[in-house]
């Protein structure tokens, strides 16, 4: 009886000992499976970092190509630090950088520049007496530069006209297509005869496309021919984002340009005397004619939107060229001094805001942060 006891015991035993053991070897089996999910995971994110990693190093790669690329495409454009011979930059009237901008040896260190919280998608901020880099907001991307356009239409016209106080009837062929299309206009009428100076500030200020237009028909006799001109004054300016299809800038998906391009267009324009003098007027009142008997009054739609053109730090905004479509929003090319003297030029573009005049205030943010 007490052998069959002990039995039994030992029975249940083995039996409690086997069902432990079965307990164990399911356990270690899934914490075996937990460790192999574990270290699934683990290579998958491991090989994840690593992709992103080549990602990120190839985007900075890239980003550095493109900033090369901007750098040199035009002797003009130097990075901080870097100088360029101003002697070598002539006008067509054989004036240097150098003569029209000062000493660069006085012009002392770059200065510091923060683009932080501008609405411009892109922007280039350049000293124009050597072109140094002030300040850039990817500035090589190609972008619609809208009436920033127009810069290279008035500078075309005062390289190409002899006598720009020689008188143009204004025809409707000049006027009818800005009509048709919507485009800002100056106000000259059909058969109005005005010297063709007036005609560059009807572009320049107010954006005038059938002074524009007008422009292109006395330099080229056709805008098809003329923007023939344009794009080969910028492939010799080295502006090689820069595809121009029309003379005033209104959309069209081939249209295009940088701030980059933009800034060595202005940098170069600048340098010409009649140029300089319709990009820094603020208010233009056209000869006389039987049209307009007291002279077309032309205002600046940069000037217009600023309530002083000297900011709190001394800075003096000299002149601009402001730019607007849909597709390439608010876009503005200016021109200011310091209160030491030291001009700069701004390009921005891409400004899409609800404000009435985003790319202005940009403007106002970055350049009263000059010394």
């Amino acid at each position: 009886m007490a052998s069959e006891e002990i039995r039994s015991k030992r029975t249940g035993l083995n039996a409690a000992q086997k069902e432990e053991r079965e307990r164990k070897a399911k356990e270690k089996k899934i914490k075996k499976k937990i460790l192999l999910i574990l270290t699934l995971i683990s290579l998958i994110l491991g090989a994840a970092v690593i992709l992103l990693l080549v990602f990120l190093i190839r985007g900075r790669i890239a980003a550095g190509d493109l900033e090369t690329e901007a750098s040199a495409s035009s002797l003009d454009i130097v990075y901080a630090g870097d100088k360029t011979d101003v002697s070598a930059l002539t006008t067509s009237e054989g004036e240097t950088a150098g003569e029209t901008s000062g000493d660069t040896d006085q012009l002392g260190p770059i200065p510091t520049i923060s683009l932080d919280g501008i609405i411009s998608q892109h922007a280039l901020m350049l000293r124009l007496a050597d072109g140094s880099v002030v300040a850039d907001k990817d500035s090589a991307a190609q972008i619609y530069p809208a009436s920033l356009t127009k810069m290279m239409t008035v500078y075309l016209a005062v390289l190409n006209i002899p006598n720009l106080d020689e008188m143009y009837t204004v025809t409707n062929e000049d006027i009818d297509p800005g009509y048709e299309q919507g485009a800002a206009m100056a106000g000259f009428l059909g058969g109005e005869t005005v010297p063709i100076r007036d005609l560059l500030y009807g572009t320049m200020l107010p954006s005038g496309a059938e002074a524009c237009t007008a422009l292109a028909n006395i330099v080229a006799g056709s805008e098809a021919d003329f923007v023939t001109m344009m794009n080969a004054k910028a492939q010799e300016l080295g502006m090689n984002t820069t595809n121009f299809v029309n003379c005033t800038g209104l959309f069209d998906v081939n249209h295009v340009s940088s701030c980059a391009d933009l800034a060595i267009l202005l940098q170069t324009a600048l340098q010409n005397s009649d140029f300089r003098s319709v990009f820094t007027t603020h208010v233009y009142t056209c000869t006389p004619t039987s049209q307009h008997a007291t002279g077309l009054t032309l205002n600046s739609t940069l000037f217009s939107n600023l309530s002083s053109s000297t900011l709190d730090n001394g800075t003096t905004i000299e002149g601009g060229k402001t730019g607007y479509t849909d597709e390439a929003g608010r876009c503005l090319a200016s021109m200011a001094k310091s209160q030491n003297g030291t001009e700069y030029i701004l390009v921005t573009t891409g400004a899409f805001s609800d404000g009435s005049a985003p790319h202005i205030s940009d403007a106002i943010t970055i350049y009263s942060q000059l010394p």
